[in-house]
């Protein structure tokens, strides 16, 4: 049968959208376009309420005997999609549950078999050139404001080898960049004994030409590995990016978030990993409105902001999720918790239209991982700087661009001629 995965949410829910279909095509079942789908799978996301609204619109539209819903907004709050229409809803889509949906989907023996023979020898499935590999599941953090925790449970790392196996097939069937996912990446290992040095140290021992991307960490765990994560960082496999949530820069609602670390930690954390990679690109995510936040809150988180000076700032304003110690505290109204949001984004992009000019009329290695639009296609730089390339190069391959334009959001480019 024809199947067709949509996926909303976090790069760890793509990375379980390539598991289950890497697993359905073992099953004997064909990937395929929405209109020739016989079987329609949502991954789901339940990170705010507006993301939720967004994904129940979409399952309202496909409401029917072919949909599946999965992930997490079945597995934390399965009572808020009773009304849409559907085949089946299950939790989590990974391996296992792919197994399941298998299982419903019928396939003639012989052709089962056939194909068994076919993909007993297959890689992992791969976006273009960039493919996904969740490292972990869950997290032990307390975060009272987190409704992915109910879905996802405490921490199980994946074994090494298992990792370092998937990794090899995915840069053997064409893979050049290898985006490393998780809950927290920096928590990997906690439950096994090893740690995400340890994983990287060994992943950068894999021949090939491929990049590296470590996704999102939360301070407190990378705190406890920091000075091995610096050293990983400098392997020309690795990008010099980091991903790191400040959450507030207020000790008091950090504090009231369940975060476990003040604002002087993640400066501090910031400096160090600066200090040896001058040009590291440094990602954070700010909640405004968090219940009890005061006006003098904000403006630590703003300050903070202005001294951190990072690349770019994920601004999400405050949503109750359903069963959280969060929710249980006095909402404010939206419209203090939008002018604050407009306020964080206004600075960010500032700071980021400046830290961006710095690249223009410079020459930078890169590699090109997606197509563009306009006959455009799409780079990364060794510090995971995004840059639009006019041209043509080819995916995957590492070519010289030089800058010729900027903007808050990524670099513009142009081939060397040879």
């Amino acid at each position: 049968m024809n199947f067709h995965i949509e996926t909303y949410g976090c790069t760890a829910n793509f990375g379980n959208s390539e598991e289950a279909k890497a697993t359905l095509i073992e099953y004997g079942h064909q990937p395929s376009s929405l209109e020739d789908a016989d079987i329609v799978i949502v991954n789901t996301c339940a990170v705010t309420a507006k993301t939720e609204r967004k994904i129940k619109r979409r399952l309202q539209e496909l409401d029917g005997d072919r949909l599946i819903v999965a992930g997490c907004i079945p597995a934390s709050m399965p009572e808020t999609i009773g009304q849409i229409g559907c085949l089946k809803r299950i939790g989590l889509l990974n391996k296992r549950s792919a197994k399941e949906i298998g299982g419903i989907l019928k396939v003639p023996p012989d052709r089962k078999a056939d194909l068994s023979a076919k993909t007993a020898q297959m890689s992992p499935v791969c976006r273009d050139v960039c493919a996904v590999v969740n490292i972990s599941e869950g997290c032990n953090g307390g975060c009272t404001y987190c409704i992915v925790k109910k879905a996802r449970g405490k921490l199980v790392s994946r074994r090494m080898d298992e990792v370092i196996d998937t990794v090899e097939k995915m840069v053997r069937s064409g893979a050049a960049e290898v985006q490393l996912a998780a809950q927290d990446t920096a928590a990997y290992g906690n439950d096994i004994d090893t740690s995400l040095a340890e994983l990287l140290d060994r992943i950068t021992e894999i021949q090939g030409d491929f990049k590296v991307r470590i996704g999102m960490m939360n301070p407190d765990t990378a705190l406890s590995i920091q000075k091995e994560l610096i050293h990983s960082l400098k392997s020309p496999k690795i990008y010099r990016f980091l991903h790191m949530p400040v959450q507030s820069g207020s000790d008091e609602i950090l504090k009231s978030m369940g975060r476990r670390y003040c604002a002087s930690d993640f400066l501090e954390i910031v400096k160090d990993f600066r200090s040896v990679h001058p040009d590291i690109t440094l990602a954070t995510d700010v909640i405004t409105g968090f219940p009890g936040e005061t006006e003098e809150d904000a403006k630590e988180t703003l300050e903070l902001i202005a001294l951190l000076q990072p690349d770019k700032v994920n601004v999400t304003r405050f949503s109750k999720r359903p069963g959280t110690a969060a929710a249980k505290l006095y909402d404010m109204p939206d419209r203090i918790k939008k002018e604050r949001s407009r306020e964080m984004t206004r600075l960010w992009m500032e700071i980021a239209a400046r830290r961006n000019e710095r690249y223009v009329g410079e020459v930078l290695p890169v590699l090109v991982t997606e197509r563009g639009r306009d006959s455009t296609m799409k780079a990364r730089a060794k510090n995971y700087q995004g840059i639009v390339v006019k041209g043509n190069p080819n995916l995957g391959s590492f070519i010289d661009v030089l800058v010729t334009a900027s903007n808050p959001f990524f670099l513009s480019g142009q081939l060397l001629p040879y």
